[in-house]
């Protein structure tokens, strides 16, 4: 569809689309096309176009960015973002959004896209909105209800929408570009699941869960092993240290530890949040701050705990962290050596990281947990295990003065 509306626009000697916003761009594949297709039918090296690919996937960024190199797209034609949808300056407007609309982004959500994308078009633009066939019913109500579809195109498994801008001038300028960053879930309430209380490890948690957000409505396996482990080996820093904790989803296990340490006299200093979801960053910062936690927090966009080293170190006064404790998403990838191992990465990224005499708890699936305890460098002494319902969590010691062998 994409290729066909350039074709169209050139056939009519109309001009092509010179702002294009990919939302939701996840490798970058549709924004690096359209990048490419324009500068390609203009003749010239980059002719003024400018595409804003956008995921709220920090990886999704960094990947985007790798494909538009190797592509020869320059920066000035293609900038990748972490940012959610349509989030932006408060005066970008647009000739051509496009996007593979997430599924599970939740009702609330996907109308709000419909209603603000059509109000960020220049006038005469265009939205190109690929969608799984489950919600084309959905989708075609609310193009008709607030923007002009254009045409609607079903393949087998998704359908394909084009439509164009209805609203009013005065109506279009009430919908804004959302303004990502601390204090996102509270401005945003359509991002809002909902609010619902847990005991973890006799604790009792509320939170108020998001769209957008892994984990949805529950505390995962690997969390509640987590809390489990914690309770059980007692040996956490004492105090004027910093935690950090990465991928912590809602917020279910920050939000738990820090009432535990609080509970034991020994509240963190600071607390960072890391990882790659930053609407996820968002949610798990709103609940614990609800928790009544007084000290400073900061989310950090992270894809790796290695990629994410520099500015985690930034986030903590450039000092390590004497609590850090993981969950990692790990990447599928083929067998083939090149991709690297990711959990002997993972166990490289924690010395820079973690203060001499420092804890790492560490949650997983329990396949992937015993692969990772294998692989366990000197340096390391394991606290403890902690196994739950396909899930376990691990518990080490670090120290860096020590360069012996691998002792469990």
């Amino acid at each position: 569809m994409l290729s066909q509306t350039l074709d169209e626009c050139a056939a009519r000697g109309e001009p092509l689309p010179r702002r294009v916003l990919d939302a939701g761009c996840g490798v970058g594949v549709i924004g690096v096309c359209a990048a490419r297709a324009i500068m390609a039918m203009q003749g010239d090296a980059a002719g003024g176009v400018f595409v804003r690919a956008q995921d709220r996937d920090e990886l999704a960024r960094l990947v985007t960015s790798y494909n538009a190199e190797q592509n020869a797209i320059p920066s000035t034609a293609l900038e990748a973002y972490t940012e959610p949808l349509l989030a932006g300056n408060a005066d970008s407007r647009w000739d051509l959004i496009i996007s593979n609309i997430p599924a599970k982004a939740g009702s609330p959500v996907l109308e709000d896209f419909v209603r603000r994308s059509s109000a960020l078009l220049n006038p005469g633009g265009l939205v190109i909105m690929v969608a799984v066939r489950t919600l084309a019913a959905f989708f075609r109500e609310e193009i008709v209800a607030g923007a002009e579809l254009v045409c609607e195109e079903a393949g087998a498994e998704h359908s394909v929408f084009v439509y164009r801008a209805l609203a009013t001038p005065e109506a279009r300028r009430s919908l804004m570009p959302l303004a990502a960053g601390n204090g996102f879930p509270e401005n945003y309430p359509w991002y809002a699941r909902r609010s619902a209380a847990w005991t973890v490890e006799d604790i009792p948690l509320r939170l108020e869960t998001i769209h957008g957000a892994g984990g949805f409505d529950e505390p995962g396996g690997a969390a509640r092993a987590a809390a489990k482990l914690v309770r059980h080996i007692g040996a956490l820093p004492e105090s004027g240290y910093s935690l950090l904790v990465h991928e912590p989803e809602q917020g279910f296990f920050p939000c738990w530890l820090f009432q535990f340490l609080r509970g034991s006299g020994c509240p963190p200093r600071s607390i960072t949040l890391s990882g790659r979801n930053i609407l996820a960053l968002q949610a798990s910062r709103r609940n614990v701050q609800a928790t009544g936690s007084e000290s400073p927090l900061y989310p950090v966009p992270a894809a790796d705990l290695r990629l994410g080293a520099g500015a985690l170190l930034a986030a903590n006064g450039g000092g390590k962290y004497g609590l850090i404790a993981v969950f990692p998403e790990l990447v599928p990838q083929s067998p083939l050596p090149k991709n690297g191992d990711q959990l002997a990465a993972l166990w490289e990224s924690l010395p820079p990281l973690l203060a001499d005499g420092g804890v790492c708890i560490a949650g997983f699936g329990s396949a992937d947990a015993e692969r990772f305890d294998r692989k366990k460098p000197a340096g390391f002494m394991r606290l403890g295990g902690v196994r739950r319902k396909g899930f376990r969590a691990l518990g080490y010691r670090f120290s860096g003065a020590d360069t012996g062998g691998r002792a469990r």
